[in-house]
């Protein structure tokens, strides 16, 4: 897969999988709240003491197309709000994006939330870096369907192998175009050989 969609395929594959947290733990509780109403009572009154929602730990996400392995990552919680509309992820990291069997993307983040119902994916202290050596960080990435727009905020650092690093605070990113837009200062730093 070309790196122009790096962006792109990462966001959609996360939203993905929380997605199917979603899927997979509203089915759960459904059942679980038509149990009778003494279980229903025992719930209201533990969820008076705690935050509101189902929650997963430690969880193995894999995503499969035609019989192989595309990506898969680990999150220590995973946290579905009584709304329903929230997904939130805790903790991941052993992110893997795979190319014809084989890693070629990883990725972690401290947390993740997607909203189902604006279509958004938030990632807190996000990090990708391929398997030559490049390499995506930032404080916050946050995409939403209704702007198609990636926006990298805080301490934004991109490297492509040792020869070439882009610094700045904040920069957008449209999937469509392929371009990638620093805004406010930037710092561009290029390594050149003395051929």
């Amino acid at each position: 897969m070309s790196r122009k969609f790096i962006i792109p395929v990462i966001v959609a594959i996360l939203g993905i999988a929380c997605f199917l947290v979603l899927m997979t733990v509203l089915p759960r509780r459904a059942s679980y709240e038509d149990s009778g109403a003494l279980a229903d009572s025992q719930i209201q009154g533990a969820s008076s003491c705690e935050t509101a929602g189902i929650s997963a730990e430690s969880t193995h996400f894999v995503g499969r197309s035609e019989g192989k392995k595309r990506w898969e990552f680990k999150a220590d919680k995973v946290i579905s709000t009584d709304d329903n509309n929230r997904v939130k992820l805790e903790g991941i990291k052993e992110g893997v994006f795979y190319d014809e069997d084989r890693a070629w993307m990883y990725f972690s983040a401290e947390g993740a939330e997607v909203n189902m119902k604006t279509d958004s994916l938030n990632l807190e202290s996000v990090v990708f870096h391929s398997a030559s050596g490049d390499s995506l960080s930032a404080y916050t990435l946050t995409w939403n369907k209704n702007c198609d727009k990636v926006v990298l905020e805080g301490n934004v650092l991109i490297k492509q192998g040792e020869d070439a690093v882009l610094k700045c605070l904040r920069a957008e990113y449209a999937p469509g175009d392929n371009i990638l837009e620093a805004v406010g200062e930037t710092i561009m730093e290029i390594e050149i050989g003395d051929d």
